[in-house]
């Protein structure tokens, strides 16, 4: 286990790797020099100038076909194959790429170079068949059975008496939930908002985006970060960001979350069922904010198009909402009946699998549905889902909750973090805030579920009537 200043060191080193790798020089510049590194034999060398010089000009065809010739070059063929194909999307007649296109083909199968291509077309609505370049897919997308998610209102939610949809608080079924967000002041959700309240908030920061189970932030303030969106910079030694899908995961503090709250954020009140319990476990112990940071339980994730989060399920058997304050998202969720068929996390793209590949994907039953700003979703606890941003800004808040369903399952897997003998999965092991985690499973195993979320939302019910009657 690695010790607290060797932490800070490390956290201290990419802070300083993502500030001193930052540049204004042109992508003409940086073609240039990558251009002379190829030449001269040092092909991974001029990766990194290729790359930057596509995300600072993504529509420059020539470019993004140089890079594909490189990345075939030292071995990367399905990055190169998307390379090709984009600069044709691009330049239609642009004959160079063509002609890589059909050397890239000779290294791969001719079922690797469908899938590539399906895949390609699949990841933007705008890619289309390119004249010439065959094969072609004879599908794209999904071929497993997919159906829509539940909508309930959240007037129903808070009707009593209305039995159809009390089974879905906080139960064992994923939602969408409408109307929820209504009363959000969505202005206080702006970059130039978020900028001028949080610009300094510690953030992680994800340039070659989250669709890769292996992928590690880097750190920034949230200033820096949304300033990448606009105007993208930067090399990166150890990482792809040639494309804009840039992450930004904020593993938002108490002080902050309460922030956003005064600001515009309104929750439903079976969405800040773990208020309590978290400042009693931790307020005397000072550790709330080392218990949300480290288990990622409030977030507010940015992202542009195409971002997202590869498939997984939570390690820690939680139960979560996400509200979408803006643009849209596409989820795919599936139930723990499916893990069979799902293999690892991140080994299926459950929006364009490859179903040679996987072949038990065929078989998956799942949820597939698009998430529009002023909406929320919620899923249980175990269920695998998958995430991407439809706009180019793409804003949602997070949240993880411990639920009458899920709350022994959590506590054996904090019991699992606290075990210094098992290794780290989440989060070093610390006295004190183990001392805390144990006191909030005494809580969760004495609390009273149904009959403290009732008077919560008659709570919530009363003041809703009370504000109608003014």
């Amino acid at each position: 286990m690695s010790s607290p200043s060797n932490t800070l060191f490390l956290i201290l080193l990419l802070v300083i790797l993502i500030s001193s790798t930052s540049s204004t020089t042109s992508g003409e510049d940086l073609h240039k020099q990558a251009l002379t590194l190829a030449k001269s034999g040092d092909l991974q060398g001029s990766l990194k100038y290729f790359r930057g010089a596509v995300r600072d000009e993504p529509t420059n065809h020539k470019w993004v076909n140089d890079l594909g010739v490189t990345e075939m070059r030292v071995g990367e063929l399905k990055k190169a194959g998307t390379r090709f194909l984009t600069s044709l999307h691009l330049s239609p007649s642009y004959s160079r790429a063509l002609k890589n296109v059909q050397q890239l083909q000779t290294f791969v199968s001719p079922s690797e170079w469908v899938h590539l291509y399906a895949e390609w077309l699949e990841a933007d609505p705008g890619h289309g068949f390119i004249e010439g370049v065959e094969p072609r897919p004879l599908s794209t997308g999904q071929r497993h059975k997919t159906k829509n998610l539940p909508v309930v209102t959240y007037e129903s939610l808070l009707d009593p008496g209305n039995e159809t949809v009390a089974e879905f608080i906080l139960g064992a079924h994923p939602y969408i939930l409408v109307g929820a967000m209504d009363h959000w002041d969505i202005s206080a959700f702006s970059e130039s908002s978020l900028v001028s309240e949080f610009g300094d908030a510690r953030v992680d920061y994800y340039p070659q985006g989250m669709k890769e189970e292996s992928v590690h932030p880097f750190f920034s303030d949230l200033r820096d970060a949304l300033k990448n969106f606009e105007d993208p910079d930067g090399l990166y030694d150890t990482v792809d960001a040639s494309s804009r899908n840039t992450y930004i995961q904020w593993n938002v503090r108490a002080a902050e979350w309460e922030r956003l709250r005064l600001i515009g954020m309104d929750l439903p009140p079976m969405f800040r069922t773990d208020d309590s319990w978290i400042s009693s476990c931790f307020s005397p112990l000072d550790r709330v904010d080392e218990f949300l940071v480290k288990t990622h339980w409030r977030m507010v994730l940015i992202g542009q198009t195409g971002a997202g989060m590869f498939n997984h399920k939570d390690t820690l058997q939680s139960t979560s909402f996400q509200a979408q304050v803006k643009g849209r998202k596409r989820w795919h969720l599936c139930s723990s009946e499916q893990d069979r068929n799902m293999y690892k996390a991140g080994d299926i793209n459950a929006f364009n699998p490859d179903y040679e590949k996987f072949p038990n994907a065929l078989d998956l039953d799942c949820f597939d549905d698009v998430v529009e700003s002023g909406m929320m979703v919620y899923y249980p606890a175990n269920y695998w889902h998958q995430t991407r941003n439809l706009d180019p800004f793409t804003m949602s808040v997070s949240g993880t909750l411990v639920t009458d369903g899920n709350n022994e399952p959590i506590s054996k897997e904090f019991d699992r973090e606290c075990d210094t003998s098992k290794g780290v999965r989440i989060f070093n092991p610390e006295e004190k805030l183990c001392e805390g985690l144990n006191k909030c499973k005494e809580i969760w195993r004495m609390k009273s579920w149904k009959e403290d979320m009732a008077a919560d939302v008659e709570k919530v019910v009363r003041m809703r009537k009370g504000a109608s009657e003014l």
